[in-house]
């Protein structure tokens, strides 16, 4: 055995079981090979005492724009559409592979960080973030969304999104142990047309991917579909063929009742992103009615550009307290279901339902350690509480994907942090802020 965590709180987020105190955790070959309250008796390379510790599962963000932590705070307090079109899109016509490679650098190092292990991305330059994934040890989802303004002009063949999917799948997909992954993208319906749609849809199905897509994030967009096409953009995509996919929906605000049901009937999930929807005043998703019509609902910060950060702990208990506030009934969404939703929602999110998400024996080793052996989390009377409503992303202390250590106690083992704040600042910053090109 290569590690064995002993004496620790393990929220498992197995139900039938999701609390072992005391627990053992084994892990060898990048596998969770034990779980018990009992010692094992094989030895282990390196044991652990998890005393005061929680060990639970890494943490699934389910919508990211990892690279955009280079605009952390650059486009604050305005609406969606003006934040797109006045701020970030013209920043993102200057940014270049270096710019991007030092966003998603520090994006990885701030979610190793703060408890997540694996993030479905949606951005540019894709392959090479690939590449620093690997590097990093991170898992990853990797899309880049397909936009076409131009339904007259549009060509699949000269489209740097599909040429970027095509090198994904052709080099990455799989890669590390499966811990990369190729998907395919739509940006939204109301930046592309369906024959646009229709094209993506065969690529995801032709190679067995996931689609991510942006899905009624604000009303305006929600109801500009409806005047222009006389149906929401969910059966829109739906009427397109989209959801013959496995399709992964960023935010779903404004998402009907009708909507949610074809989002169950296909098995689509919905990445809830509360802190990003909260902050462009784009409303509140309906989870807890999503959940009980049988959508999957899944966790994400967005980009660090509308958040400002990747913690995905924060997304967590908003999502428990939002639906408690907008319903008025505190038992909505309890601390459990809100946990699962970043973690075995998220998996699931991914197509990796049978991989990660859980503690249980035959799953990859993605866990995390929460330091609550501390004055902002004791006393603890109930464990998976304390973890949603009390802890954040900083009191993690440890960080492990497919049972390789990438993040202790302060200091990462992947990244250069130093050098990766360096680049951002020194490089990335200038071109975001138009002082070069």
């Amino acid at each position: 055995m290569d590690v064995l965590f002993q004496n620790a709180t393990v929220l498992t987020l197995c139900d039938d079981r999701p609390v072992l105190k005391g627990g053992y955790v084994g892990i060898a070959g990048g596998k969770i090979a034990f779980v018990g309250i009992a010692a094992p008796q094989e030895p282990a390379a390196r044991t652990i005492d998890c005393r005061g510790k929680f060990l639970l599962p890494g943490l699934v963000n389910a919508h990211a724009h990892t690279a955009m932590c280079l605009m952390r705070g650059y486009a604050d307090d305005y609406t969606l559409q003006d934040w797109l079109y006045q701020k970030i899109f013209p920043v993102e016509a200057r940014l270049d592979e270096r710019a991007i490679l030092a966003g998603a650098r520090l994006g990885f190092a701030e979610m190793l960080r703060t408890g997540t292990t694996s993030a479905s991305d949606m951005y540019f330059r894709e392959p090479a973030v690939a590449a620093l994934a690997l590097e990093c040890g991170m898992r990853v989802s990797l899309s880049n969304a397909v936009l076409a303004f131009n339904e007259a002009a549009y060509d699949p063949e000269t489209d740097r999104a599909i040429q970027e999917t095509r090198a994904l799948i052709r080099d990455f997909h799989g890669a590390g142990n499966g811990r990369i992954r190729a998907d395919a993208a739509i940006h939204a319906e109301y930046t592309s047309y369906p024959a646009v749609w229709r094209y993506v849809t065969e690529l995801a199905l032709t190679h067995g991917l996931c689609l991510q897509v942006h899905v009624s994030e604000t009303r305006k967009e929600h109801e500009t579909c409806i005047a222009r096409r006389g149906v929401t953009p969910t059966r829109a995509l739906y009427d397109a063929g989209v959801f013959q996919a496995k399709v992964l929906a960023a935010h779903g605000v404004w998402l009907t009742d009708e909507d949610m049901d074809i989002f169950a009937e296909t098995g689509a999930s919905v990445a809830h992103c509360p802190v990003s929807n909260l902050k462009l005043g784009s409303g509140i998703a309906r989870t807890a009615e999503m959940k009980r019509r049988g959508v999957n609902v899944a966790l994400g910060t967005d980009g660090c550009c509308s958040n400002n950060t990747h913690d995905l702990f924060e997304e967590v208990k908003l999502a428990a307290l939002l639906q408690k506030g907008v319903s008025g009934d505190p038992t909505s969404v309890n601390a459990y279901e809100a946990l699962k939703m970043a973690t075995v929602g998220g998996a699931k999110a991914q197509g990796r339902e049978n991989e990660i998400g859980r503690v249980a024996e035959g799953f990859d080793a993605d866990l995390i350690l929460i330091d609550a052996d501390s004055p902002l989390l004791r006393p603890v009377y109930d464990p998976v509480s304390t973890a949603v409503y009390s802890a954040t992303g900083r009191d993690v202390c440890l960080t492990m994907v497919q049972g390789r250590i990438l993040y202790e106690n302060g200091q990462f083992t992947t990244i250069d942090v130093e050098q990766a704040m360096h680049e951002v600042e020194a490089y990335a910053v200038p071109i975001v802020l138009g002082a070069q090109s």
